[in-house]
């Protein structure tokens, strides 16, 4: 892992509709779920009420309303808590993205004679994900005109950014550590040692899965392997009867990226170096890979990580990177996924596909697509919908810096709408120069195709799509013993290709993998 500059900082990132945003760490207090705010007595619309925290009212700002951007619901949203000079404020937020470290001074700085356009301080680039995200400026927020400000009961959780401007000396003097739960245990790690997080991971099941490997994630066009964190170290129970997990951290080993599954991240906090304390050599599973255990009593009383448990157990990431057993399962997925890119751009311009791993899906029935042919798989929001119902094309999302369109895939293929949900996905699809959505009802599995018929069953006389030729007449079987069923097979590299056709901007090396359907197709 490489070592950070000793200029850069901690920014936390976080999502408000279609804004990525970013404070600095040192800003960040903590995040709590979303909760009904008190109605406090304040004329501005853009503070939406009060958070009752720990006995203190907190004033909680929306930044959209403040902007004058059209609002959405912020389900399940969350709430971060900012400190400045003292004082807390809450933001209203959808999610809390990733935690990435850059220097102060690369940020592309911005001014405004306007006091709230003053909150943006600049643009700063997030290296690990290639993303340019907009910085607000804490001084400026709390500058607000009319803003009420709460006191700070705990201003002790501040001390490093009221210390002297010699920040590096206090860097120096305090270690940070992101504290996390997994299953019943405490965990902490230092976030210098983590690539980025990873909030609600979309867990690929692996033929290979087992033990403390529970499946896949795509991570930048990527697949990684996942291993959840307790099980590995062999430490924590499962009380609950369904757990789901939330959030993951990725790590580098041997230059390949591995997630670590969590339930969820808890603070980020900085701690003074000797407050981890070594740990017993017997009894624990892995005590190899743990650093020590941080005391809880080293917050105090009022902390509410004092009264979480006995202590936090510090994870050692360069000793988890020397585990053989992992290095080997990030390989073997390094090199599949390389050898998946490799093919996937050998089948470029064929019209063939060469069937082998299925992602399965519902619109209605279940259909199914090359799983090479999809990139990523995004949670499906409700707010990009802006089409008129008889459009197929819902609206436009924000990915990866650029607007991609998005399609409902049942209604583009002639079918009736779909009834779209939080249960839905949007499968992100690239080809022909063009990156695309496709909305799905919700995925079902991913399936080896364990034999394709040799010649076209779906032909003209099928209506289930009302006669609308966008398929490739294909089917696939799919699944075991008595759950073997055929599904249809849908050339999503196809579906862009004609979509490109029908509104007139379809390259030639796009037409040649269209079939001679097309002409239906396209009216």
């Amino acid at each position: 892992m490489s070592e950070l500059s000793q200029y850069e900082q901690g920014f936390g990132s976080f999502r408000i509709g279609e804004m990525t945003l970013a404070l600095p760490m040192k800003s960040v207090r903590e995040v709590v779920p979303f909760h009904p705010l008190m109605a406090l007595p304040c004329p501005h619309p853009w503070i939406k009420g009060g958070l009752d925290l720990r006995g203190v009212t907190i004033p909680v700002l929306d930044l959209e309303c403040l902007l004058n951007r059209p609002g959405h619901q912020y389900t399940p949203g969350c709430i971060l808590l900012i400190a400045h000079e003292n004082h807390l404020l809450g933001l209203i937020a959808d999610q809390v993205k990733a935690l990435f470290f850059a220097n102060p001074a690369a940020m592309h700085t911005v001014s405004s004679e306007d006091t709230i356009g003053s909150i943006f301080a600049g643009s700063l680039m997030n290296s690990e994900l290639n993303q340019l995200v907009q910085v607000l400026s804490t001084q400026a927020l709390f500058d607000l005109p009319g803003l009420p400000k709460a006191e700070d009961p705990e201003p002790h959780r501040q001390s490093l950014e009221l210390q002297t401007s010699n920040e590096d000396t206090a860097l120096n003097t305090r270690t940070p550590l992101m504290l996390m739960q997994s299953m019943s245990t405490l965990f902490a790690v230092n976030p210098k040692d983590i690539e980025t997080t990873v909030v609600n991971p979309v867990l690929l099941p692996s033929e290979y899965a087992g033990g403390f490997y529970k499946g896949n994630l795509n991570y930048r066009e990527q697949t990684i392997p996942a291993i959840d964190l307790a099980s590995y170290l062999g430490l924590g129970t499962n009380k609950q009867l369904q757990r789901a997990t939330q959030q993951a951290f990725v790590i580098r080993i041997e230059g390949n990226p591995l997630a670590l599954l969590i339930d969820r991240v808890l603070d980020i906090v900085h701690v003074p170096h000797n407050s981890v304390i070594p740990l017993p050599c017997f009894g624990l599973p892995k005590a190899n890979q743990l650093e020590g255990a941080l005391p809880c009593n080293v917050f105090s009383k009022e902390d509410p990580h004092s009264q979480r448990g006995p202590q936090y157990f510090v994870l050692s990431c360069p000793r988890i990177s020397e585990d053989q057993e992992l290095i080997e399962l990030a390989s073997i997925l390094a090199k599949a996924s390389a050898t998946a890119q490799l093919d996937f751009e050998n089948q470029q311009g064929k019209t063939a596909l060469g069937l082998d791993r299925l992602m399965v899906y519902r619109l209605g029935t279940e259909f199914s697509t090359p799983i090479e042919q999809v990139r990523e798989v995004l949670p499906y929001r409700a707010d990009i919908e802006i089409f008129e119902r008889s459009n197929p094309m819902l609206g436009m999302l924000t990915h990866r810096n650029q607007s991609m369109p998005v399609f409902d895939l049942a209604q583009w293929l002639g079918a009736e709408r779909q009834s779209l949900s939080h249960e839905s996905s949007i499968l992100v699809v690239n080809a022909h120069g063009s990156t695309i959505g496709f909305a799905v009802t919700s995925l079902t599995a991913i399936e080896n195709a364990l034999w394709e018929p040799h010649v076209p069953v779906l032909g003209e006389q099928r209506q289930l799509l009302h006669g609308r030729l966008k398929t490739t007449q294909r089917l696939a079987q799919i699944g075991e013993d008595k759950h073997q069923c055929m599904v249809e097979v849908i050339d999503l590299h196809q579906q862009i290709a004609l979509i490109l056709d029908q509104f007139g901007v379809i390259s030639p090396t796009a037409l040649e993998t269209v079939p001679e359907h097309s002409e239906h197709a396209a009216q």
